[in-house]
């Protein structure tokens, strides 16, 4: 049966160490030397993430070949090689299960060319979908601590300015603030305070008149009476959803 082996490394030091791609590709090479598969290409992303699947040069050539339709099997060293977003992998499984081609890894031993080897794969899809949640929900957590304490996170926000690793006020800032929010609980809507405060001579930190989406975040109260539009993402998806239903 004709492989075609894809190899990835999230950074560039794990281009050159642990799970180096070299590495990756040789354990690959040994495993289709066992299962008595021929490889006929590699594919690797070296130093990029596993998050951003358009930013994957060797990902999108993968999807090419599989849909060339002449290879029978796609290896891996690890299913978290390819992504740990569940929908990802799920989606990928069935573009190969729709071109017959069975997805094989070396370390979990995922092979779905039978129904419990897919069970794996969708066990490990699940968890490594966790993993991934539990690391933003773990990131955000923390941020939100510094901020508490009064650490700067991110980009400085309008009415303060760093020093050293805190936040400190800036008098004349925080009176813009102070009128943005005055006019917004007297009922003047987005518009009209833009008006106002580039009518005063007030201007942004970039010395620029005032914008509606600029000054909704200086307002604490703030309520949007609209609906969230339509996304990119959320129409790919629905797409998606609809195709495979």
């Amino acid at each position: 049966m004709r492989a075609i082996a894809y190899v990835r490394c999230s950074t560039e030091g794990q281009a050159t160490e642990g799970v180096s791609l070299q590495n990756q590709a040789d354990r690959i090479r040994a495993y289709a030397e066992y299962r008595g598969l021929t490889i006929v290409d590699q594919i690797e992303d070296a130093g990029i993430s596993g998050g951003k699947n358009k930013a994957r040069a060797g990902f999108l050539m993968l999807l090419d070949r599989i849909q060339e339709g002449d290879i029978d099997v796609l290896i891996l060293y690890s299913l978290d090689r390819l992504s740990r977003d569940m929908l990802t992998m799920l989606a990928l499984e069935r573009l190969l299960n729709d071109y017959d081609v069975q997805l094989h890894t070396v370390e979990g031993a995922v092979d779905t060319s039978n129904p419990d080897g897919w069970l794996n794969f969708a066990m490990k899809a699940l968890l490594s979908e966790h993993e991934r949640r539990q690391v933003k929900h773990r990131t955000r957590r923390a941020l939100q601590y510094k901020k508490r304490n009064g650490e700067v996170v991110g980009s400085i926000p309008y009415g303060f300015t760093r020093e050293g690793g805190q936040l400190v006020p800036v008098p004349s800032e925080q009176d813009i603030m102070q009128e943005a929010n005055r006019l917004y609980q007297e009922g003047c809507r987005l518009g009209g305070i833009v008006v106002r405060l580039n009518e005063q001579g007030h201007t942004t930190r970039s010395g620029r008149p005032w914008t509606p989406q600029q000054v909704k975040r200086l307002i604490g109260a703030y309520e949007c009476t609209f609906k969230k539009g339509v996304t990119r993402i959320g129409e790919a998806t629905r797409k998606f959803i609809e195709a495979v239903a």
